[in-house]
């Protein structure tokens, strides 16, 4: 061989050794920036979501405002409402003709789920039918109420007693 011709495929293999390296290094780089750009737009996909979330949930809390306060309507905001949940008691016996008086008035925590409830004792007489009345119109007050006891004793003819132990649960939030 000539000496033209060993410099040929010596240049030859130092250009086809440079092209491998330089195609091995972008082949390389290339893998690597796509590595990247899939976790980019893996990130990008779940801030998006994350986004949307955020503002269904917006949406929904702006929508909701009336649901909630009307459903906030049926609780004792604070222990300290039960004066207005009595006042309100009161009021109704004379419109349906009973003679009312608080015997009692407690906060009570029920230890099963932690929720507090204002237990308040009612005695109250008057006719058999304005009784029964009475306590209907008890256990549909628009709260969140148990009728824990009834009982109800008769005095006369037409004159009936009932002692009616209910509770009314106190806002609260889970912790």
């Amino acid at each position: 061989m000539s000496k033209s011709t060993i410099r040929n495929i010596i240049l030859s293999l130092v250009l086809i050794v440079t092209s491998v390296a330089i195609f091995g290094f972008m082949a390389y780089q290339i893998t690597q920036q796509g590595s990247r750009l899939a976790f980019q737009i893996e990130t990008l996909e779940k801030e998006r979501s994350q986004e949307a979330s955020r503002l269904k949930l917006k949406r929904t809390a702006d929508e909701t405002v009336s649901d909630r306060e009307q459903l906030k309507s049926y609780f004792l905001e604070q222990e300290s409402d039960s004066i207005d949940f009595l006042n309100k008691v009161e009021s109704l016996a004379p419109i349906v003709g009973v003679k009312l008086q608080t015997s009692g008035l407690e906060s009570v925590v029920n230890s099963a789920d932690d929720t507090k409830w204002i237990q308040a004792e009612f005695s109250f007489s008057g006719s058999r039918a304005q009784i029964d009345r009475f306590i209907k119109i008890l256990e549909t007050l628009p709260l969140v109420l148990k009728i824990k006891s009834i009982e109800m004793v008769t005095k006369s003819n037409t004159e009936w007693q009932a002692t009616v132990a209910i509770q009314v649960q106190v806002l609260s939030y889970a912790k």
